[in-house]
């Protein structure tokens, strides 16, 4: 395996590892002790226990926190888009044009009109209605439960239920064993909190203000009520604080989960594990100081520790260098194989990411990187350029952002730039038809309207394909990583 700048420091704390457990006994006086332990025949000596006590609580603190992730983001967003609307669940909530980095939405699209609706399902189904595709556009999105799993993709012809057509659609809580009525497209959650997360994409001639009026046509409503008034909130200018908890609060959520939502099969070990902590059904929140300091250093680990994972546990992308959220052909909403659940693939993802879809690039193509050409990571302070052939793959649009590694949002500026896309009616092309972006501190001279600033901040570049054309994606058309161009 080829070490870049980003694997070799714990390829050599692997090789110390190994020099020590290789050199043995005669290398060092305290050679019978692993991070403070006596390894002894027998059982351990009582001074030790205290430690071995310590190690196994805070390693189990950090691999829940990393399980908890899709959690996290999933409240996270639920809270921040409420709060920020002053709306309730069943409202509208959605951005009706360019938001800013007040948005701390992670990986959040500033040109793209979303919408999201939060419901709970304790007083029984729920009905949603899915607007009709037309020549200006669609809505594309998912219906998702707490763990952010999609249950069903919405929207389009090739992968949904409603083909396209539009369609009601019956949400229904767990363990639910009546009537469907006729003329209703049936899902079944398996949790009571359930979000949509929606895009309404552009085609043709289609406009902000198409996007707009189709959000506008989502109803939301109970079964049992379906003259309820639909309310729609616009957080365009709004502040929206939407970043996962990276404290004590990240567990929180985890005690909240376990008493309002059944638990599936799957998560019973790492239930198990949140129990030696403390924390467990139908009992309050551990207060004892020394359970709530080992909750913030496993938060603390194991933040520190999805954001490293967050730069490696990704699939290639079929553009060569960069990184997947997934590809179409292996993509599983559950991260879970015949054999395995990809515990690292599913971290990254809720590191950076909300709302995944259940058919991974059947309306959007998403690739990442975090590193040039060169294999190096990138680095604020350094200028690069991303070169885009001519004809994008994107029967809609594209679109090149930069994200707060720290954040997964949009980079806070003075000029206030964030992305450059096929919309930007400023776009400038080279004469083939090709575009070139440029991202540093300083904007090119002649290629200001091409660029986006970056600031000391780490961060990682987004490249979206809304409506992509797979038949030329990766094969006649592809687009290398960054090049830097200045900056040692």
């Amino acid at each position: 395996m080829k070490l870049t700048a980003l694997t070799k420091p714990i390829y050599t704390v692997l090789s110390i590892l190994l020099f020590i457990s290789v050199v043995g006994p005669g290398w060092s006086q305290e050679t019978d002790k692993v991070n403070g332990v006596t390894i002894k025949p027998g059982y351990p000596l009582p001074q030790d226990v205290e430690t071995l006590t310590g190690n196994l609580l805070l390693s189990r603190g950090v691999e829940l926190y990393l399980w908890g992730l899709p959690i996290n983001q999933s409240y996270a967003g639920r809270d921040a888009l409420l709060e920020a609307s002053g709306g309730d669940m069943l409202d509208v909530t959605y951005f009706g044009g360019y938001s800013g980095h007040d948005v701390k939405l992670s990986t959040f699209n500033n040109e793209t009109v979303y919408a999201a609706v939060h419901m709970e399902l304790y007083d029984g189904p729920v009905v949603y209605e899915q607007p009709a595709m037309d020549e200006k556009g669609y809505l594309f999105g998912s219906i998702i439960d707490v763990w952010q799993v999609a249950l069903t993709d919405l929207g389009i012809p090739e992968v949904t239920p409603d083909q396209g057509k539009g369609g009601k659609y019956l949400i229904l809580p767990p363990g639910y064993s009546g009537a469907v009525p006729e003329g209703y497209l049936p899902i079944h959650s398996p949790s009571f909190q359930v979000r949509l997360g929606l895009r309404s994409v552009m085609l043709g001639e289609g406009s902000i203000d198409d996007a707009i009026a189709r959000v506008k046509r989502v109803k939301v409503y109970p079964l049992s009520n379906p003259q309820r008034q639909q309310n729609y909130f616009d957080l365009l200018e709004k502040s929206v604080g939407g970043e996962v908890d990276k404290g004590i609060g990240a567990f929180r959520l985890m005690h909240d989960y376990i008493n309002k939502e059944p638990i599936q099969e799957k998560d019973k070990y790492p239930i198990g594990m949140l129990r030696s902590l403390g924390i467990e059904k139908g009992q309050p929140f551990p207060t004892d100081p020394k359970t709530l300091d080992l909750l913030q250093q496993a938060a603390d680990i194991g933040w520190m520790t999805a954001k490293y994972n967050m730069t490696q546990s990704w699939p290639p992308s079929v553009l060569e260098g960069w990184k997947a959220l997934g590809l179409a052909e292996t993509w599983d909403p559950d991260f879970t194989t015949d054999d395995y659940i990809q515990v690292d693939e599913r971290a990254a993802y809720f590191g950076l990411a909300i709302w995944p879809p259940q058919n991974m690039g059947s309306s959007t193509y998403y690739a990442i990187t975090f590193s040039d050409t060169e294999d190096r990571p990138l680095e604020p302070g350094k200028s690069y350029k991303l070169h885009l052939p001519p004809n994008v793959p994107a029967k809609s649009f594209w679109s090149v952002i930069l994200y707060d590694a720290e954040t997964a949002s949009m980079i806070e500026n003075p000029q206030k730039k964030y992305a450059i896309s096929s919309l930007n009616q400023k776009l400038q092309q080279n004469e083939d038809g090709s575009v070139d972006v440029f991202f540093g501190p300083e904007a090119p001279e002649g290629h200001e309207s091409n660029w986006i600033p970056t600031t000391e901040n780490d961060f990682f570049v987004g490249f979206r394909i809304y409506g992509p054309d797979l038949e030329r994606l990766g094969k006649a058309w592809t687009a290398e990583r960054p090049v830097r161009i200045s900056g040692k």
